[in-house]
């Protein structure tokens, strides 16, 4: 009997510290939950909109590759990190886009020169980046879609703030790149073609003059993309022209890049040195609280011009030359300072 029931007071023991456990465990799930909750509600009211103010694009995209993978793990205790994630992936992205780039000016100085070996690494380097930056960005447009649902033509989500509007714009423009890189990594991703249509379709949810021409300056662009999602007579060089000018009137040169990356991909060389000129021109009254939009405006500027510059004198633009051209850079560049090579 004295033995059954040791046996039996072991047995319950064994059961309280099971339980003991499954609480504590229980209790630590709704502990990561809050700070989950706490994070991403802090991301959205104060991280966010001061990161918004740095034109530091490099910090962005470092910001968003080693805070992201925190954020997004409060996913699997209950929280709801989606809207956020499209922003920060959307950031993070931007480091593969640069360390593609680089690679891809790499190959364009090495073919230049006959350096065939050097030539197909860098070329390797560049897709393997690119899928990066494509895996990134469709990343991004996915946790927007899951956060506001996928539409149909003529609907739009319940965007209930400003926040909302600009994690669906950044989202969405964020989709397009994605499909844009993916092609540059030969399809590594698998980025579906229709994402193009779902973008124009999505953009007449937004606000035009509120979101500085940014909503039908994307339209357009996916317009020179696809000729075939223009609606009738619609003019996509006069909608992208009224977008860099809203850009410029607001501060906020998005419209500019938009611009500039529709020249650049159709191969119009006038108009993508008027977007670059006209860029330049613009770099007063900025909008400070979308500083760093502005500078992702800058970024894909700089880059398409650097691309300009290497293929046609092995070198990326001048510092301080963004606006100008190596056919017009002899009468306007100041005299070399041998002190300056030194």
């Amino acid at each position: 009997m004295r033995s059954l029931s040791v046996k039996n007071l072991l047995g319950h023991t064994r059961l309280a510290l099971i339980g003991g456990a499954i609480l504590a465990l229980q209790g630590c799930g709704v502990i990561y939950k809050t700070t989950g909750d706490v994070l991403i509600s802090f991301g959205r009211s104060e991280m966010l909109p001061y990161m918004m103010t740095y034109s530091d694009v490099r910090m962005a995209c470092v910001t968003g590759e080693a805070q992201t993978p925190l954020l997004m793990s409060f996913e699997r205790v209950g929280s709801h990190p989606e809207k956020l994630g499209a922003m920060v992936f959307t950031t993070a992205a931007t480091c593969a886009e640069q360390i593609a780039l680089d690679a891809e000016l790499r190959y364009m100085r090495s073919v230049k020169d006959g350096r065939v070996n050097e030539a197909q690494d860098a070329r390797i380097e560049q897709k393997r980046w690119a899928a990066v930056a494509a895996e990134r960005q469709y990343t991004a447009y996915k946790y927007m879609i899951e956060a506001y649902g996928e539409q149909e033509e003529g609907e739009c989500p319940k965007l209930k703030t400003d926040f909302d509007e600009l994690v669906w714009m950044v989202g969405n423009i964020s989709g397009v790149q994605s499909l844009l890189n993916d092609g540059s990594s030969d399809g590594a991703v698998g980025v579906p073609r229709d994402i193009a249509a779902k973008v124009e379709r999505n953009m007449k949810c937004l606000d035009n003059a509120k979101w500085w021409g940014v909503p039908r300056g994307v339209r357009a662009a996916v317009w020179n993309l696809l000729p075939m999602l223009a609606p009738p007579n619609s003019d996509a060089w006069a909608e992208l022209e009224a977008s860099a000018k809203a850009g410029f009137d607001s501060g906020i040169r998005l419209g500019s890049a938009l611009y500039a990356m529709s020249a650049f991909s159709k191969g119009d060389d006038a108009r993508l040195r008027k977007a670059i000129r006209d860029y330049a021109a613009n770099d007063k009254n900025l909008d400070p609280d979308y500083a760093m939009l502005d500078a992702i405006a800058g970024f894909i500027v700089q880059g398409i011009s650097d691309r300009e510059w290497t293929e046609n004198t092995g070198k990326r633009t001048p510092i301080g030359g963004i606006g100008t051209f190596w056919d017009d850079a002899a009468k306007s560049a100041p005299a070399v300072d041998i002190n300056d090579l030194l």
